[in-house]
């Protein structure tokens, strides 16, 4: 699969192109967004012809992911991408901690941690409430590969002390981020942004008379699958989510509407052939290792000029170095689905363009959160100038907002350019002072 940038669509140059697989003009969803009916098997086949880095691309045939998404089609109208990624899902948790990669002196093993982003309604409940059933069936006498949504640290601790692995799924992250800001969840979101990685984790948890148990959850290998929208992101994420790193460890799927709606849709039988397929993937064990040509074009591509550039963002960049480990993490899952525990040059390639897709969407999620947050801060100054009669002096003003300075200054000269405030300087006795009035008050 050749790993190159994609074709990029100006809104104004929409229009009907020569499909390869009808053989005629018609409206293609793979360059415009817009909706067409060819199946699964056809899709792929356009991603291959466009060379575009495409969801399609990562779906080979004779695989379980083609087999997945294509059993979604047919009880749902959610969008492919979305039945992918609950396809990642559901082979990183019945993995369990089977297989890994020695990484930075321990173990790094093909857990995820998935965010779904759509509007109400975009049917996200449904991919996760179908890797759940899949999950029921691997039920074993050492207990479910769910957790469940509602356990407080102390009830996972000990749990996860005997069972180091399992999967979260929540139906409304925004909803689950603000529960783990409540003091009864204290720790847990520091220990889910270290449990991403595998490392171990100990928790003394204290009795009512002083004393206390130590719980130790060793190498834990834990897959989050959850859905929300923009507004619910929006609304509940917190600058220091992001600074901590714990929102660096999610995959974002952020999708549109791209398929015909289905009015009702109807309950299906998981197959049994999927779920052997499953089971077949799950006796993988032991360590997975690097082909030299994969290691190359991974080592390649790490250190190329557009790669270096993206970690060196100073919003992103933290977010493209986790994109990295993500990599190797999809790597692993793509190479113990062709029951290999050797990642060959086409598992690198699917797991670097994968990453491509990736950092679109998080650019999407991100850009838009970023520019409703800084409409906030921008509106916040302008209220306070409002309140003060229109007309501020800068240190009662900065004092006001809470900002640092260098954030502060920025939204004014914002504001400046904008030609919503206006900046004066006026001399006193002692000193020059700057003043900022509201335009139109």
């Amino acid at each position: 699969m050749p790993i190159i940038a994609p074709i990029t669509i100006k809104p104004a140059e929409r229009q009907k192109v020569f499909c390869p697989v009808l053989m005629k003009e018609s409206e293609c969803e793979l360059t415009s967004g817009i909706f067409c009916d060819k199946n699964l098997s056809e899709k792929i086949e356009c991603a291959k012809v466009l060379d575009t880095p495409n969801i399609y691309n990562l779906i080979p045939h004779n695989s379980f992911l083609y087999d997945f998404v294509e059993y979604c089609n047919g009880i749902t109208d959610a969008p492919d991408i979305f039945a992918f990624s609950a396809g990642l899902t559901a082979i990183a948790a019945i993995l369990q901690k089977n297989v890994f990669m020695k990484w930075t002196g321990g173990k790094l093993y093909p857990n995820m941690y998935i965010l779904l982003i759509m509007k109400s309604g975009g049917r996200k409940s449904t991919v996760l409430r179908v890797v759940k059933q899949i999950l029921e069936k691997f039920d074993t006498a050492k207990g479910s590969l769910i957790f469940p949504s509602d356990i407080t640290p102390e009830a996972f601790y000990m749990l996860a002390q005997n069972r180091p692995y399992g999967s979260f799924f929540h139906g409304e992250f925004g909803g689950w981020l603000k529960s783990l800001d409540r003091n009864y969840n204290k720790g847990f979101k520091e220990f889910l942004t270290d449990a991403y990685d595998g490392f171990s984790y100990k928790k003394l948890i204290k009795g009512p008379n002083g004393g206390g148990q130590l719980y130790c959850v060793n190498e834990p290998a834990i897959n989050i699958l959850t859905a929300s929208t923009i507004s619910w992101i929006a609304g509940n994420i917190k600058e220091a989510d992001r600074q901590s790193g714990f929102m660096q460890r999610f995959t974002i799927f952020y999708a549109q509407q791209d398929k015909t709606e289905i009015a009702l849709p109807t309950a299906s039988i998981f197959p049994d052939e999927l779920i052997e397929e499953l089971r077949g993937i799950s006796e993988i064990e032991g360590e997975i290792k690097l082909s030299e040509e994969a290691r190359k074009i991974y080592k390649e591509f790490y250190l190329s000029e557009a790669e270096s550039k993206k970690r060196q963002s100073e919003i992103y960049g933290s977010f493209q170095t986790r994109l990295f480990t993500l990599i190797i993490k999809t790597a692993i899952i793509y190479c113990v689905m062709r029951k290999d525990k050797i990642i060959e040059k086409e598992d690198i390639e699917y797991a670097i363009g994968f990453k491509l897709i990736m950092e679109k969407h998080l650019y999407s999620v991100y850009d838009k959160l970023i520019k409703d947050r800084n409409q906030e801060m921008l509106n916040k100054i302008l209220n306070i100038i409002a309140d003060n009669g229109g007309d501020i002096e800068r240190s009662r003003l900065l004092r006001y907002t809470h900002m640092l300075r260098k954030d502060f200054d920025n939204f004014i000269d914002t504001l400046i350019e904008r030609q919503s405030i206006a900046r004066r300087t006026e001399k006193t006795k002692t000193k020059f002072a700057v003043y900022y009035k509201k335009i139109g008050s």
